[in-house]
């Protein structure tokens, strides 16, 4: 039980001074920091659900045995012992740098009851008892790192444990007999405690912590396209002031893991502390899900008419682009034609201080529909640049953005079987169906945002979001 106390404080620990993570192909693309800050909220949050679940414990029974004069040794048995009360009156929860966290209560007190027997031949006499055990201190040493794949470990380093003052109060028949051994039963019962104690974290950490670590997940499916591998790329990296913890942060294809072709850069975080865990969210975590959907073709985009708006003076038939292309009229009279839209490559951000840029190149093919056949003609070629810029932002549990315009398309004939293609009005046209159509699609979708890994019912608040060289820095309380 006591490890399901200490596995919450480790678990938000893992959540989280370096002053980077050097360059190379184990760069993580996301990096979570705790401070000391949310180290004591970590604190509070160990010691409420302590004091919840103490009650729950199970402590072992014990037994001894003692001489009686012409009676010689009598054997004695404590067994159905509970916690009635426990004063947890000082903790504390420390990081220990390049090893982990400790963790230690002290000056705290325990009341405990239960029943007891003593046997001899044919004679067995019982009763109930009373303990009080007061300054109780404990000092757990958790040592942190990850296994093969990629999930966080914890281990006991060192544990120590003391007991101040015991008194047992002990009833029932004949508990005089028990009452003039007092002295020595209470000395067995406190060494029993300081042996047991460390042992049950150890095996709670056996049974209960570790089991728990080797669940969490790595892998978070976005949707049926890709998903996010969340893996420690290194043990969390621990000094006197924070704790920061590698995440791999890359995207993925639901039905392929073919890897990126470029690397995380170095993500060099600032010496910050005001909040109490901080995000660091690297381009290379946008850019490999703009990667990955590029892959699945699901940047690609078909505009027909029933996308062009209503009130829209140019629809998609040859009659309307007249002015566009005076001789497709006469080519293709009264029909419909379609655009496709293709970038050449996944178009990817880039974050320098104070500003997120994107500069897709967009290869743009107009086609006209054959009413007598399902087949259509490609009538010309236009190559498309733009600069848009992007503003990210966070909510409690995501990351979330929109983008706006950060210059006008600006378009490039590449290809015509049509000849004369006026650019500039196509220029305008496109200009109009982005800002009132690609836009605001593209918007509804960053609306939804990508999770952080964030423990279950955890929420944030006091965000505070930054862009840095390379990485956004998300500061953040925890409620």
């Amino acid at each position: 039980m006591m490890a399901r106390s200490y596995f919450v404080v480790v678990a938000l620990l893992l959540l989280a001074e370096v002053s980077g993570f050097e360059e190379g192909a184990s760069n993580p693309g996301f990096v979570a920091r705790i401070t000391r800050k949310g180290l004591e909220y970590a604190r509070r949050f160990g010691v409420a659900i302590l004091k919840k679940e103490l009650s729950m414990i199970k402590l072992p029974d014990f037994s001894g045995s003692f001489k009686v004069g012409w009676i010689k040794s009598v054997a004695y048995d404590f067994y159905r012992l509970k916690i009635h009360h426990f004063e947890l009156r000082n903790s504390d929860l420390r990081l220990r740098p390049r090893q982990g966290v400790r963790a230690s209560l002290s000056n705290n007190y325990v009341f405990i009851s239960g029943n007891w027997k003593v046997k001899k031949a044919f004679v067995t006499l019982d009763g109930t008892f009373d303990v009080s055990v007061d300054d109780i201190s404990i000092s757990v040493s958790l040592n942190l790192g990850k296994d093969p794949s990629g999930r966080p470990t914890a281990s006991v380093a060192h544990c120590r444990n003391s007991i101040g003052h015991m008194s047992v109060d002990i009833s029932g028949q004949l508990s005089w007999i028990l009452n003039l051994f007092h002295e020595r039963i209470e000395n067995n019962f406190k060494n029993i405690l300081e042996q047991k104690i460390c042992e049950m974290v150890r095996k709670s950490t056996t049974s209960y912590l570790e089991p728990y670590l080797r669940t969490l997940p790595v892998i978070l499916m976005i949707d049926q396209i890709a998903g996010i591998d969340y893996s420690l790329v290194g043990a969390p990296q621990v000094n006197s002031q924070v704790l920061d913890t590698p995440f791999k942060g890359k995207f993925f294809g639901q039905n392929w893991h073919s890897p990126a072709l470029f690397d995380a850069p170095s993500i060099r975080l600032p010496k910050k502390h005001d909040h109490m865990v901080y995000f660091a969210i690297s381009e290379y975590v946008l850019n490999t899900a703009s990667w990955v959907y590029h892959q699945a073709g699901r940047m690609n985009f078909t505009i027909q008419n029933r996308h062009i708006p209503p009130d829209s003076p140019i629809r998609l038939h040859t009659s309307s682009f007249r002015a566009i292309a005076p001789r497709l009229s006469r080519m293709y009279p009264n029909m419909e034609l379609e655009l496709e839209t293709t970038p050449e490559s996944a178009p990817f951000l880039t974050f320098t201080p104070g500003n997120v840029t994107l500069m897709p190149v967009i290869d743009i093919q107009a086609f006209v529909l054959l009413p007598t056949s399902s087949d259509r003609k490609l009538l010309f070629r236009l190559r498309v640049t733009t600069n848009i810029s992007a503003t990210i932002s966070a909510n409690s549990d995501r990351i979330v953005g929109s983008v706006t315009t950060g210059s006008k398309l600006k378009l490039e004939l590449k290809h015509s079987n049509v000849r004369f293609i006026n650019v500039e009005l196509m220029e305008a046209i496109l200009n109009y169906y982005a800002l009132h159509t690609m836009y605001p699609s593209l918007n509804a979708k960053l609306e939804k945002g990508f999770p952080l890994p964030l423990p279950r019912d955890t929420h944030l608040n006091s965000l505070e979001l930054q862009v840095h060289e390379n990485f956004l820095l998300l500061g953040a309380n925890l409620d």
